[in-house]
C-alpha cells in the first residue's frame, strides 16, 4: 500500500467539502446518542450509521492529508430539546402501580429563596414539607413543615396540618390528572388552558410554559412524559448547570420571559438528574427579585395517614 498516494487520494476526495462547525456536527450527534440509547439494532442499520457519521462530518476536514476526528461525550445531551425527550423516556420506564382513589400520595417538597448578587437577602425562607395527599381529594391533606436540619435558623418553624381538598384550591388532584389527554394535541390544549388563568395576554408557548407548574405535585408517570415531549417542542428553551433545592446539581431547561414584576425578565428552569434524567426540581430568578429553587421526591402510595396526624386539629377552607 502506497501510504501518500492513499493520503493524496483522500485530501482530494475531501478538498471541495465545508469543515465541521457545530451546526453540521449536531444531527450526527443526535444520531449517535440515539443509537447508543438502543440494545440492538440490525447489521443494516449500523452501517447506514456510518454512512451518516461521515456525512455528516464526524470524520472530516482533509487538509494537507491530517484527517481532523471530532470526539464527543455520549452522556451529553445535544439540545434542549433532547433533555427533554429523555426526561420522557426516563418517566415511562418508571414502575408505577397505579393507585386507587381511597389512597394516599406522600411525597417531600423542599423550597428556597436564595439571594443573588447584588440584590437584598429575601430573608430566612426554607421550607421542607411532607405531604400526604389524597388521591380523588375526598379526604384531608396533612402538611408536616419540618424546620431544616441543614440550616435551622434559615426557615419557618415546625408546623402541622389537616385540612380538606378545598374548591378554588386551583390544584388538580391526581384523579383530576388522570383524566388529562396524553394525546400531544388534546394535551397541549389542556396546557395552555391552564396557565392561561395564570398569565393573560401571552402567547400560548408562555401559558404552556407556566402551566409545567403542575409538575411539582404527583401524577400520572404517562402523563408527566406527554407533558416533558410537549415541553420539548417548545421556542427559546436551552440548557444550563443548575442545583436544586437539596443542592444536588443537575441540567436544567430554561425559558427566559418577561413574567416578572414590572416587565423583568426572568429564567424559569426545570432540573433533571445528570445520569438518569429523572426530574428532580425547579427554578425561577428574576433579576432584582432573587431566586426561589424547589424539589419534589418521587411520591410513595400509601393506604393511611401516620398515627400521629390524629392528635393535629383540623382547619377549614379560607
Amino acid at each position: 500500500m502506497n501510504e501518500l498516494t492513499d493520503l493524496t487520494e483522500l485530501r482530494d476526495l475531501f478538498a471541495d467539502k465545508p469543515h465541521p462547525t457545530a451546526d453540521r456536527l449536531a444531527p450526527a450527534r443526535t444520531a449517535l446518542l440515539a443509537e447508543a440509547r438502543t440494545k440492538r439494532r440490525p447489521r443494516a442499520r449500523v452501517a447506514g450509521l456510518r454512512r451518516l457519521m461521515l456525512a455528516g462530518g464526524l470524520v472530516a476536514a482533509m487538509t494537507a492529508g491530517v484527517i481532523a476526528v471530532q470526539t464527543f461525550k455520549p452522556a451529553a445531551p445535544a439540545s434542549a430539546a433532547e433533555v427533554l425527550r429523555l426526561a420522557a423516556e426516563a418517566a415511562s420506564a418508571t414502575p408505577w402501580p397505579e393507585p386507587r382513589d381511597d389512597q394516599y400520595l406522600h411525597y417531600e417538597q423542599i423550597a428556597e429563596s436564595r439571594p443573588e448578587k447584588g440584590v437584598p437577602d429575601p430573608g430566612p425562607r426554607r421550607i421542607t414539607g411532607e405531604f400526604w395527599d389524597s388521591v380523588d381529594g375526598s379526604r384531608p391533606r396533612l402538611s408536616w413543615g419540618k424546620p431544616s436540619k441543614s440550616r435551622p435558623h434559615r426557615g419557618r418553624g415546625e408546623y402541622k396540618e389537616l385540612g380538606p381538598w378545598c374548591p378554588g384550591h386551583g390544584r388538580p388532584t391526581y384523579a383530576d390528572l388522570r383524566g388529562w389527554p396524553t394525546d400531544q394535541e388534546q394535551l397541549r390544549h389542556k396546557l395552555a388552558e391552564y396557565g392561561k388563568e395564570m398569565v393573560l395576554k401571552k402567547d400560548t408557548a408562555t401559558q404552556i410554559w407556566r402551566a409545567l407548574g403542575v409538575l411539582a405535585h404527583p401524577m400520572p408517570p404517562k402523563l408527566q412524559a406527554a407533558i416533558f415531549k410537549i415541553a420539548a417542542t417548545l421556542p427559546g428553551i436551552e440548557t444550563e448547570e443548575l442545583k436544586d433545592a437539596t443542592g444536588k446539581t443537575g441540567i436544567a431547561v430554561t425559558r427566559v420571559d418577561n413574567l416578572g414584576p414590572g416587565g423583568a425578565i426572568s429564567r424559569e428552569s426545570f432540573i433533571f438528574d445528570k445520569t438518569s434524567y429523572v426530574f428532580l426540581g425547579g427554578q425561577e430568578l428574576v433579576p432584582g427579585q432573587g431566586r426561589e429553587v424547589w424539589s419534589v421526591t418521587r411520591p410513595q402510595i400509601t393506604d393511611e395517614l401516620p398515627a400521629w396526624s390524629k392528635s393535629v386539629k383540623r382547619r377549614g377552607c379560607v
